[in-house]
């Protein structure tokens, strides 16, 4: 749906004049609906799947391929800082 679909479902929405239960209802079941279906998205890994990011994992750190603390710190930071 585009941003101006969802604008004008918005709108009619507030014309609506709902109460704050209706609101509220209105709202938990959007997110109840989301997390459903964000549930029914996400698949389990399998052992081999596990076992090869474990030894991917590993075979980085032998390599150096490792970032600090800090720069670990830095980065999440950063990567917040853009949906703020």
């Amino acid at each position: 749906m585009s941003t101006v679909a969802l604008q004008n479902l918005w709108e009619t929405i507030l014309g609506y004049n709902l109460s704050t239960a209706n609101k509220r209802w209105l709202a938990e079941h959007l997110i109840e609906q989301v997390e459903q279906e964000t549930a029914e998205q996400v698949e389990p890994y399998t052992m081999a799947e596990i076992d090869e990011r474990i030894d991917r994992a590993e075979a980085d750190i032998a390599a150096g391929r490792v970032h600090s603390r800090a720069e670990m710190s830095k980065m999440m930071n950063d990567f917040v800082a853009q949906y703020e």
